[in-house]
């Protein structure tokens, strides 16, 4: 029999000094094996790696976590970049320390990671408070269109795959592609850009994530529901579609100067989606 492949689960922490316990319990938790968790502090000026210490010290027999705490704060990209580095596993699964995650989370993405044979997992999520209740929502409400296709990311800026609050891709992918810039904003966006790119990209309709909205939340579209104005409202929307052009930009980019790197493997993809970003560009 072919062994599992080890996978890494990364959780990233900043910040988060009431929420990563929780966070932490949820992935000790789960059923998959063989995992390599490796939980980032990104130089949290709170108690976080306190409450990191204090929580693994319930757990003394497990020799598959291992802490690392950065000693000035890398941002976001960096943080993710660092965390990576660290990384054994053939397939990293990036996690937020403020969320909860469902004990079969990464089973359920390795399972189809390896049987569709795609680069980059997704999930769905329910949404939660900072006091953990239920707030009766999902990223992708139950029956709604699931639309994975490289099409739609182009010509809309984003399709149900681009949900980062849970994201598990091959070192391959990362390997070749890298990561996006601090700039862009939204890795959700151009890791699935690249995904497609490599093997394509699936996303697992299941809620296997209780995703936490509060006032840290990085989350543009959080942002624009929170707004109290009309004003506020309307300058955070604006800012999304400023992001998105920023993407479709970076994309278009990108696809020109793979095409000129091995145009036998790009050109008919760069041919596809380049006027798909240009529609999207002109909108």
């Amino acid at each position: 029999m072919i062994s599992p492949p080890l996978v890494t689960a990364l959780l990233l922490a900043y910040r988060h000094e009431r929420f990563v316990a929780e966070a932490l319990r949820s992935l000790l938790a789960q059923t998959y094996q063989p995992l390599e968790i490796i939980v980032v502090d990104d130089a949290s000026p709170d108690a976080t790696p306190r409450a990191i210490a204090a929580e693994l010290a319930l757990h003394p027999g497990r020799t598959d976590i291992r802490v690392i705490v950065n000693p000035r704060n890398l941002g976001f990209s960096g943080n993710t970049i660092r965390a990576i580095a660290e990384a054994k596993g053939s397939f990293i699964i990036r996690l937020a320390a403020d969320d909860i995650f469902a004990p079969t989370l990464i089973e359920r993405m390795v399972e189809v990671w390896l049987r569709e044979n795609v680069s980059l997992i997704t999930v769905n999520a329910t949404y939660i408070d900072a006091d953990s209740r239920p707030l009766h929502r999902f990223y992708s409400p139950p029956g709604a269109i699931i639309d994975e296709s490289f099409d739609t990311l182009a010509c809309d800026g984003v399709n149900t795959a681009c949900f980062g609050a849970v994201i598990g891709f091959e070192r391959a992918l990362f390997d070749e592609f890298g990561w996006a810039p601090d700039s862009l904003e939204a890795s959700d966006i151009i890791m699935p850009f690249y995904a497609y790119l490599a093997k394509g990209a699936r996303f697992i309709a299941d809620p296997l994530v209780q995703y936490r909205t509060h006032g840290g939340n990085a989350s543009h579209s959080l942002a624009a529901e929170r707004a109290t104005n009309p004003v506020d409202r309307l300058l955070a929307e604006e800012h999304i579609h400023y992001v998105h052009l920023a993407h479709s930009l970076w994309m278009d980019d990108e696809l020109i100067r793979f095409n000129d790197r091995d145009p036998d493997r790009f050109g008919p993809i760069a041919q596809r989606i380049r006027p798909l970003l240009a529609v999207q560009q002109t909108q």
